[in-house]
């Protein structure tokens, strides 16, 4: 399947290796890890479920 154009295009493709570039994604998953004993894969968790609710919301609702 190619993949349209996006103007986000280099960072979507370098998001896997780098990460997000929203310093605060860090902090909040650092708090998690050290405040609160979560570890990584749970918090991978919930960031996936999430991204999975507004994925499904915008297929639903034809947007976010």
């Amino acid at each position: 399947m190619v993949k349209p154009t996006h103007p986000d295009q280099h960072e979507l493709h370098d998001w896997p290796m780098y990460g997000p570039k929203n310093p605060e994604i860090a902090n909040v998953v650092e708090r998690l890890a050290y405040d609160h004993g979560m570890r990584v894969r749970d918090i991978e968790n919930v960031i996936l479920l999430a991204l999975q609710d507004c994925l499904r919301a915008a297929e639903n609702e034809g947007g976010v």
